[in-house]
């Protein structure tokens, strides 16, 4: 019995656990939130970090007075960026059936130029219009130092009791600060992760082994205003033990913001207003804004930033000591109806993220 019950633990941690959203609305007037952010690097650009490449995105949803509920999302809206120079781009719903809200700027070479002030309009399908303030980039960005990480050990509850789980905190080397100005940081993460089906033929590569991505692990980000730099800025956590992500090669592509000053601070605001209620994924109700609407409220913040990118490798057998890869036997053991789950056999039907029996072009160290 006590082996059934620990392999369907195991299995939770395979299939990737979403925890609900919580989000505490202290203003319940209806509005629509937008998330939308512009940098100095175009898809192109990107591709080099390496990456498969990012092209600008905006979210759209509409906002309501209930708690734990994924927003709705607005499809049908027109997005367009303007510059002081006169410019206008328009973004592109990318499937209003299977990606509703989702707008981007397909364009491989646009990015935003030094110098140059730009602002983001949406009009929503009911004729709302919506606009921020202008906005620039800041002058001052430093390069993206070298990534490293730490043999470290922190403290969770599991089953009721406070257990030692073991890990790596991966670190940032921050350059030396010569501006003699505050430069304000921010880092976000995508992982990707080799899966391998154990119970899969190994003459089978299009089951057996697959590639994970997902924006729900490592869903927080790291924020940093510096003054002088010359030190390591811990990333994040990632535990070793139990953790299917780690058991082959793991990779975390690691965005590095440069932003202002009042930017920062909404990122900063929206951070310990998502701590305080313990998960990262919800609308920013009850922050400032730099949307104006012609109807309603608008939430969310529009900002440019200088923007650079790093790729981080991890591979279990980078550490000191020895965590061996438990899931061969976990899939093996018997554990009742319906066992093994599907993704014992068949990678692709691994749900720990979006799944691909494709090598990423950029793949390896």
């Amino acid at each position: 019995m006590m082996k059934n019950i620990r392999f369907a633990m195991v299995m939770l941690l395979v299939v990737g656990c979403i925890e609900p959203y919580q989000f505490k609305i202290t203003d319940t007037d209806p509005g629509i939130v937008i998330e939308a952010t512009l940098s100095d690097k175009s898809f192109n650009d990107t591709k080099s970090y390496p990456s498969d490449g990012r092209y600008f995105t905006v979210k759209l949803s509409k906002s309501g007075d209930v708690t734990n509920v994924r927003p709705v999302t607005l499809s049908y809206a027109t997005v367009i960026l303007t510059s002081d120079q006169g410019e206008q781009w328009t973004y592109t719903e990318e499937d209003p059936i299977k990606k509703p809200g989702i707008y981007k700027l397909f364009n491989d070479d646009f990015k935003a130029a030094a110098g140059v002030r730009y602002k983001l309009s949406v009009t929503s399908p009911d004729d709302v219009f919506i606009e921020s303030d202008w906005q620039e980039m800041p002058v001052n960005a430093p390069a993206i130092g070298p990534v490293t990480f730490q043999e470290t050990t922190t403290q969770r509850i599991i089953l009721n009791a406070v257990s030692d789980v073991k890990g790596v905190t991966s670190k940032l080397a921050i350059p030396v600060n010569e501006t003699g100005e505050t430069i304000y940081y921010r880092w976000k993460f995508l992982p990707t992760w080799l899966y391998d089906a154990p119970l899969a033929s190994t003459t089978d590569a299009m089951v057996k082994f697959c590639w994970a991505t997902t924006s729900l692990y490592l869903r927080d980000y790291t924020l940093q205003a510096d003054n002088e730099g010359g030190y390591n800025k811990d990333l994040f956590f990632m535990d070793v033990e139990q953790n299917e992500r780690v058991l082959h090669e793991f990779s975390a592509l690691i965005e590095q913001q440069v932003m202002t000053e009042d930017y920062y601070y909404f990122w900063k605001e929206m951070q310990e207003l998502n701590k305080a209620d313990g998960v990262f994924a919800t609308p920013p109700y009850n922050l400032k804004s730099n949307f104006t609407s012609s109807k309603g409220k608008a939430y969310g913040y529009f900002g440019v930033v200088r923007e650079q990118g790093t790729r981080w490798y991890f591979n279990r057998t980078d550490l000191s000591y020895s965590i061996p890869n438990w899931l061969p036997e976990q899939c093996a053991n018997p554990c009742g109806p319906g066992c093994p789950p599907p993704p014992c056999y068949n990678c692709l039907r691994y749900e720990g993220g979006d799944v691909t029996n494709v090598r990423p072009s950029w793949w390896g160290r």
